[in-house]
């Protein structure tokens, strides 16, 4: 019976450690996301657009720091004169100073040197051959202008040009146009040049002025026959009415100049 008892015995825990190991395995929970990073290789170093000193990179650099230097008015857009290989920063920042400007200032073309620093170390210094362009608005004939005609804002028209193109500097659209007088023939489309204008005289050949003539604290207010046009601030040739006499006096405004004794 005792024996009959130990043979039941080590049948059942025979069959309890066969079920165990016949169990399914446990499978740990899938992942809910896929990446699609791949290890890197040893050794290898992913290089950024902010780690290099691109052409692109340089030549709006240049823009910026010629453009405040030079206190340049308009659209400055530079190009290089020559290939340019990219450079490698040690940081992502980038110092550009020109430490030598174009003796003649912004032009065409024309050389300057600079030097670039990254992450506080100097990586270069070049000289380097540029090419330029700077784009202005400037006014422009919309009509046929004459010789000795007023400008007014409704004879023109406002042009965007590459000024460096220009042999004779041109009118630029912020300066005022009633300021002017035209010196010759302007045909329709024309850009005005400084060659075509004058600056309006606000005392014209030929008027009479009031002329204060000053000594100390006395005053003394007489006519006066202009004998030269001119605009504020200038000092003309004037004619006293009275006695003929000529002396010169500074305009002051459109009817009055100034004599000083």
């Amino acid at each position: 019976m005792r024996a009959a008892f130990i043979i039941l015995l080590l049948a059942t825990t025979a069959h309890a450690q066969l079920d165990r190991l016949l169990a399914p395995i446990a499978t740990a929970p899938m992942a809910t996301h896929a990446t699609s990073a791949t290890p890197a290789t040893p050794g290898a170093q992913a290089v950024s657009e902010t780690s290099l000193l691109t052409a692109e990179r340089l030549v709006e650099a240049l823009e910026k720091e010629l453009a405040a230097r030079l206190s340049v008015t308009g659209e400055l857009q530079l190009t290089l004169g020559r290939a340019w290989e990219a450079v490698r920063l040690p940081g992502d920042d980038l110092f550009l100073a020109v430490t030598e400007l174009p003796i003649g200032g912004v032009s065409g073309a024309f050389f300057i040197r600079a030097k670039a620093s990254s992450g506080g170390a100097v990586i270069g210094e070049w000289q380097l051959p540029l090419r330029a362009q700077l784009w202005q608005e400037v006014w422009v004939a919309a009509t046929r202008l004459e010789r000795g005609q007023e400008l007014d804002r409704k004879l023109l028209g406002v042009q965007k040009v590459d000024v460096l193109r220009e042999r004779t500097p041109l009118i630029p659209a912020t300066n005022d146009p009633t300021s002017f007088d035209i010196t010759q023939s302007i045909p329709a489309g024309r850009a005005l040049t400084t060659r075509d204008v004058i600056e309006r005289p606000l005392v014209r050949k030929g008027q009479v002025v009031e002329v204060v003539a000053l000594q100390g604290m006395l005053a003394v207010s007489m006519k006066a026959l202009a004998l030269e046009s001119g605009a504020a601030g200038d000092l003309i040739k004037l004619r006293n009415l009275e006695s003929r006499r000529e002396f010169s006096g500074q305009i002051l405004n459109e009817s009055k100049v100034q004599v000083h004794f």
